[in-house]
């Protein structure tokens, strides 16, 4: 028992560090397209000198230097600008404020980097966007006409667009997937499982009873990404038939026209309670915690045996490479108990439409050009290769149709694209036209395929917590509420987990949620909620 303190504490005090110290990795490379020309007040190039603009880039851990990317390099070269790109591969949360804070910003950002918080936080740095964009970005404009909601997201409270927006192909309605791992079930005889109780069962099969048969004890039965991201076992919240996450990060959702804060929930302390049991019996990876999502994606490629048995996900190639992903099948929505059924988090406004993926700041003397750069990225072909790569490379024009490309160096689908392009933190507008003419790889149609699985698991669309516009004093209150209260529930989340004692501590966690700000939170989502709802 002492021994397992000592293990808990070593755990917990990692969690602490990493979320107040995560590492941080950049790398500063030049974008080709030395013809740039220097900008007057109307757009028009003035002279023969290169505008130079610095961006900062927030990608995937995968992607490789933005400036040796054909496409970019190209659109740089056509538009006539010099690209310095600071590309920001992980860390990005802990250096963001200290950036935005010093004044010492870039001329533009693209990527993940920024959010409606920050640029509430920091309206001094963000340059509105709206008469740019009318005067100088055709290809975004025909977007916001052809897709109103699109524009209506990206438009803040104040009737300002700081960030764009983009729409992306092949989306799925969920994030997520659950599998699991069909080769080990058939070795051991066992059912695929349906609830809690039968997957207890197959994960402690799986640890006792050496289904991958290299004698050792070495498989982990069941493993998810860490932190708050999009791939946790918090997508199992809807096997007690009530709510789903809405993929936000901050376990939000939304009940018969209420907002739902899942970490006080009865559902989530009894859901804790069962990954407790898992994890006690060592039926969980015991590094779920601590491991960071470099180390999440490796153990399930492990190159020598299949160790993991079942995991969380966006698709099965993903997961597994594409040696082991034949090995591993869906699992449905687990029920908590028989006689429930499961809801499976789903929200195709967020996996479909991408908010805040490009700002410009007030510090950039030349926003004409850097208007036209980055509606360059929307033309058809720019956004027919946003999310797959290059033409040439990744992608290839066949009449009207764009058709991807086999991946390389024996990268999966989903590898090599996040490697050649910035996929989900990217620029582009595949409108419903263009989705059809982009030709997907074998492993996009599956993963949309087993999307369609979920679908008579997913939440009623009332039940589905839109993506909410606050206002500037509001976003700033919201944003100091839920520092202090997310950082409780990670660490509560992962020390209950560990060690147990849910039941013993709720009432006292709920007390100090409250002191935080919950109710004052709780009431500003409503306030929105209502509005966005018509009340």
């Amino acid at each position: 028992m002492r021994n397992k303190r000592i293990l808990v504490s070593t755990i917990l005090t990692l969690l602490v560090l990493a979320i107040a110290l995560t590492g941080c990795s950049g790398t500063k490379n030049t974008g080709s397209g030395n013809t740039g020309t220097t900008t007057s007040a109307n757009g028009q190039g003035s002279s023969s000198e290169p505008v130079t603009l610095r961006v900062i880039a927030v990608t995937h851990s995968w992607t490789k230097d933005l400036g040796e990317i054909p496409m970019f390099n190209k659109l740089s070269e056509e538009i006539g600008v010099k690209i310095i790109w600071e590309q920001v591969r992980s860390g990005w949360d802990e250096k963001k404020n200290t950036i935005l804070a010093s004044g010492d910003v870039p001329d533009a950002f693209i990527g993940w980097g920024i959010k409606d918080s920050d640029i509430s936080t920091f309206s001094n740095v963000f340059m509105p966007l709206n008469d740019l964009i009318d005067s100088y970005a055709p290809n975004i404009t025909r977007m916001f006409k052809e897709q109103p909601d699109v524009k209506a997201l990206a438009t803040a409270n104040d009737g300002n667009i700081y960030g764009l927006p983009s729409i992306i192909p092949h989306r799925p309605n969920s994030f997520n997937i659950h599998s699991i791992n069909r080769v080990w079930l058939n070795e051991l005889g066992l059912e695929t499982p349906t609830t809690f109780d039968e997957y207890y069962n197959v994960l402690k099969a799986f640890k006792e009873q050496d289904p991958n048969k290299n004698n050792k004890q070495d498989e982990i039965p069941f493993d998810w990404a860490p932190e708050r991201g999009l791939f946790t076992a918090m997508s199992m919240i809807g096997a007690y038939g009530n709510y789903a996450e809405d993929f936000s990060g901050d376990w939000t959702s939304a009940k018969d026209g209420k907002f739902v804060f899942l970490p006080e929930t009865e559902d989530f302390r009894k859901l804790v309670s069962y990954l407790h049991k898992l994890y006690s019996e060592g039926l969980i990876n015991q590094e779920v915690f601590t491991q960071d999502y470099s180390q999440f994606q490796a153990k399930s490629k492990d190159p020598e045996y299949e160790i993991v048995g079942s995991t969380m996900g966006w698709s099965l190639e993903d997961r597994f490479g594409s040696v082991y992903a034949k090995d591993y099948e869906v699992l449905l929505p687990l029920a908590a108990e028989k006689g429930i059924k499961p809801v499976w988090p789903a929200h195709p406004a967020r996996t479909k439409y991408l908010s805040n993926v490009a700002q410009i700041t007030t510090k950039n003397k030349n926003p004409e050009i850097t208007m036209k750069w980055l509606d360059g990225f929307y033309t058809e072909e720019m956004s027919a290769q946003g999310y797959y790569g290059s033409l040439g490379v990744c992608i290839e024009k066949q009449g009207d149709k764009y058709v991807v490309l086999p991946p390389q160096d024996g990268m999966g689908a989903d590898e090599w694209k996040w490697t050649n392009a910035l996929v989900d933190a990217g620029l582009m507008y595949v409108s419903p036209e263009l989705d059809k003419r982009i030709i997907a790889p074998e492993s996009i149609a599956q993963r949309v395929a087993h999307d369609a699985l979920y679908e008579p698991y997913f939440p009623k669309s009332e039940d589905i917590l839109p993506i909410l516009k606050f206002s500037k004093d509001d976003m700033n209150e919201l944003s100091i509420i839920k520092t202090d209260i997310l950082k409780m529930v990670d660490i509560k989340w992962a020390q209950w987990i560990i060690e147990g004692n849910i039941d013993a501590e709720w009432n006292s966690y709920l007390n100090q949620l409250e002191s935080m700000g919950l109710s004052r939170m709780k009431e500003i989502y409503q306030k929105y909620y209502d509005e966005y709802l018509g009340k």
